[in-house]
């Protein structure tokens, strides 16, 4: 029997626009068998990056943290997240107790000219210097030596606990002698140079600073999922697979950065549009981080606005009049689709704010607000499913062949704007991994949002670190 066609009821559109909207409802809909095909797919490219990195778009990153923390678990702890142009310095009292903490945070903003220059350390410097400036903030103790934890915002290929390599910048830095750095040394040095109080015990990365800012107040965490302007999964896994680690670690279970942003890329395993073949040419790495263009972040508004610009071209909305605003990449913000789908008024009267005042159309009909609304959800419901899917790719491999499914199950937690703040996401995330996961399973996830920042996280992992040198030394 043939799967029925999906169709998109118009309250207020005419036959040519109901038609049209057909066609783009048959272009992003995912039908069960594409989901399952995406799954299986994405379990295979899992499996895989464990064994090998170059025959994979998931780079299994191990992030050489083991254990679990339980919440019972005291001490201070520093940790540095350097996210975008911003530079976060955290002090964690962790109580114990169950999950119990106090935090002092502080935020220092890298300088424009620190954005591109010919030497790298510079900008380790600054860092440095933040960091100094964090402790003379703090009520520090005297011949006291705080570990500390530091998560990039940069793409860094652990090689240790405490060591990794950078492999490529975030968007707001451009250092041509900054790729292939041993990051750690450099920082190492500087701190010990300038005699500060502090070792750095690990590396943390965003989606394990995720995992384990949840894990330390809900022990039964084992996924930290960030969404938001990119999107990332780390998960526990038996080192048992991780073959390519070889005798490096001895047996347990490991946290694996998965940067599943590049799901796809290589590969045809996502069911991409000529939309999305539009925007992932146009944008700054063709190639790279399919997954995250579909799903995540200013993509999802710029795969908006390109449907709209495809829909003014051939006059089906707005009377085929755009707008120097509209026209300019980028400038349909993904917030933007959350206001849109949140309208349930006649009129569609926020839609037609977002249309005529943030996007300066000169004129907006309700059946045009209608199309914006339905183009919304289309887009963002197939976000959510991708989504969904993936989850439930990483969840197979770790209840069939990883760790084990427990009695109590796994709560996943979840961080970032997109997610947090689109207000039908969540609910089509869940939708997805109920719809693909035998019932046995799905009963005993539980998904909930990061109540601390992630930098709470990088911090545990520090103390994730000190217990981890603990054991070793009282093996």
């Amino acid at each position: 029997m043939a799967s029925k066609q999906p169709h998109i009821e118009l309250k207020h559109g005419n036959k040519q626009q109901a038609e049209t909207m057909d066609e783009l409802s048959r272009m992003f809909h995912i039908d069960k068998s594409t989901v399952n095909n995406v799954i299986d797919l994405f379990r295979q490219d899992l499996e895989s990056g464990l064994v090998d990195d170059r025959s994979s778009d998931l780079d299994m990153i191990p992030s050489y943290v083991t254990g679990y923390p339980d919440g019972n678990e005291k001490g201070t702890y520093l940790a540095i997240e350097i996210a975008g142009m911003d530079i976060y310095a955290c002090q964690v009292h962790l109580k114990g107790d169950g999950g119990k903490l106090d935090i002092n945070q502080y935020q220092y903003k890298i300088p424009h000219d620190l954005g591109s220059s010919e030497d790298f350390a510079l900008l380790i410097d600054y860092i440095t210097e933040c960091i100094s400036d964090f402790l003379m903030r703090m009520d520090t103790q005297e011949n006291h030596i705080y570990p500390m934890a530091v998560s990039f915002g940069f793409a860094i290929k652990q090689t240790g606990l405490d060591r990794g390599y950078l492999l490529s910048l975030g968007y707001s830095f451009n250092y041509p002698n900054g790729v292939g750095v041993d990051i750690m040394d450099t920082l190492h040095e500087r701190i010990h140079q300038k005699g500060l109080p502090v070792k750095i015990v690990a590396i943390a990365n965003d989606s394990v600073c995720t995992l384990l800012a949840n894990a330390y107040q809900h022990p039964t965490t084992r996924l930290g999922i960030v969404h938001g302007l990119g999107t990332n999964c780390a998960y526990y896994e038996s080192t048992k697979n991780v073959t390519k680690l070889k005798d490096q670690v001895k047996e347990g279970d490991m946290i694996i950065n998965t940067e599943w942003a590049n799901f796809g890329s290589s590969r045809k395993t996502l069911p991409r549009t000529w939309f999305d073949r539009k925007l992932a040419r146009e944008s700054t790495h063709p190639q790279f981080h399919l997954f995250e263009k579909m799903t995540t972040g200013i993509f999802l508004g710029e795969l908006v606005r390109n449907v709209l610009m495809y829909l003014i071209d051939q006059d089906i909305i707005f009377e085929g009049r755009s707008s120097d605003t509209l026209d300019t990449a980028y400038s349909f913000d993904t917030s933007y689709m959350y206001i849109c789908e949140a309208d349930d008024s006649e009129s569609l009267e926020d839609i037609g704010i977002v249309l005529e005042d943030m996007l300066n159309i000169p004129r907006t009909k309700v059946s045009d607000r209608e199309i914006v609304k339905k183009i919304c959800q289309l887009i963002g419901e197939r976000a959510a499913t991708l989504m969904g899917a993936a989850i439930v790719g990483v969840i197979q491999h770790m209840v069939f062949k990883g760790i084990g499914m427990t009695e109590e199950g796994y709560s996943i937690s979840i961080s970032g704007n997109t997610y947090e703040d689109y207000p039908s996401f969540h609910l089509r995330v869940c939708k997805t991994i109920r719809d693909f996961l035998p019932k046995d399973i799905a009963s005993k996830l539980s998904v909930g949002i990061v109540k601390h920042s992630r930098i709470v996280g990088a911090a545990i992992v520090a103390m994730m670190a000190e217990k981890m040198n603990q054991s070793t030394i009282t093996a």
